[in-house]
């Protein structure tokens, strides 16, 4: 048997069908928004001249899967941990953050 899985998104604005998922952040917290090609035209309007003068930070919201934290890990450490426990790791892209979170949960 198959099973069919459809997924509308409505703009959280004005409820209108959204074609967009904006990520965002501010102050230190991570927003999501589904909004139609208007509202995203003017949310990044209204973001146009802060991003322009503000600094892109590595490793940021758009990426998704960064991990963010106080303590750096060794990426060659956590790679040769994983495959030693058969975790798939990409070699040369960004380590997955859930995988950082289990060499961290694993006391490295």
């Amino acid at each position: 048997m198959a099973t069919r899985t459809i997924i509308d998104l409505t703009d959280d604005l004005d409820g209108t069908e959204a074609q967009h998922t904006v990520r965002f952040s501010l102050e230190d917290a991570v927003y999501e928004i589904d909004l139609n090609g208007a509202n995203r035209d003017k949310l990044v309007r209204a973001l146009a001249p802060f991003a322009a003068a503000a600094r892109r930070v590595r490793g940021g919201v758009a990426d998704g899967g960064s991990v963010r934290d106080e303590t750096p890990v060794d990426t060659r450490a956590v790679r040769e941990w994983a495959r030693a426990r058969g975790i798939e790791v990409p070699a040369k892209k960004r380590v997955p953050a859930t995988v950082i979170e289990q060499f961290r949960a694993a006391g490295n």
